[in-house]
């Protein structure tokens, strides 16, 4: 890379949205499970557990897979046809993404600016391949996409960043990166020594008790001149 400065960005929430597209492909899907195997269950229950089960994935290091095999299994334990599913599970959802995924406000806007200004941008999402992949690409995102499976690191961490250090070829202290979590996007970039940028569509507060962002934006329109200061341009 010959840039001064680059950019990496979270996607969900800050670049793209999903509406709910795990949990609509586990619900249909759990609902032809059952009926194949002629079974009955709560769907209000089931629709309640697998909000859980996404959550505990999230705080998790297993695959996704073993979440949605006990998430069918709950309901409509049917032996191998439950293992069948849930190998299934990751096909049926990227397929789906494409009536799911959409970007948010002004994101590809700022990546056509990014581009036109020469600063590369990267995707360092937590989540599974190949779903947060898809998503990239539906959004027309251009640069790399490093996802915590692949790259065996979860947002927060150290390592988890410095895989945008080793690509973008620069300090972190030459890199920005946004998001809309504080704790793994802001804070995360913060304790590297990234220049870490808040982007807060909804005026929510900050959690008080940890680092702090270096910019709050509440529109990713906001993004390119807060470079170009950086620039000096």
């Amino acid at each position: 890379m010959h840039s001064d400065i680059a950019v990496g960005f979270d996607f969900d929430h800050t670049l793209g949205i999903d509406n709910r597209l795990e949990r609509e492909v586990a619900l249909s899907m759990l609902a032809d499970l059952a009926a194949k195997n002629k079974l009955t269950y709560s769907v209000a229950a089931a629709e309640v557990a697998i909000d859980e089960v996404l959550h505990s994935y999230r705080e998790s290091d297993r695959s996704i897979d073993s979440f949605i095999a006990g998430f069918f299994e709950r309901f409509a334990p049917a032996g191998q046809a439950v293992m069948d599913a849930a190998n299934g599970f990751r096909d049926a959802v990227v397929s789906a993404a494409p009536s799911h995924v959409e970007p948010l406000p002004g994101a590809r806007e700022l990546l056509a600016e990014l581009g036109a200004m020469g600063i590369p941008y990267a995707l360092l999402t937590n989540g599974w391949s190949p779903l947060q992949e898809e998503k990239a690409r539906l959004l027309g995102f251009a640069g790399p996409v490093f996802v915590s499976e692949r790259i065996g690191a979860r947002k927060p961490s150290a390592q988890a960043f410095g895989m945008l250090a080793k690509h973008f070829e620069l300090p972190f202290e030459r890199i920005w990166y946004v998001g809309d979590d504080p704790v793994l996007d802001c804070a995360g970039a913060r304790a590297v020594g990234m220049t870490a940028i808040w982007l807060d569509r909804d005026g929510r507060p900050y959690p008080p008790d940890i680092l702090p962002p270096d910019h709050v934006v509440h529109a990713l329109e906001e993004i390119p001149p807060l470079l170009r200061a950086a620039r000096g341009a």
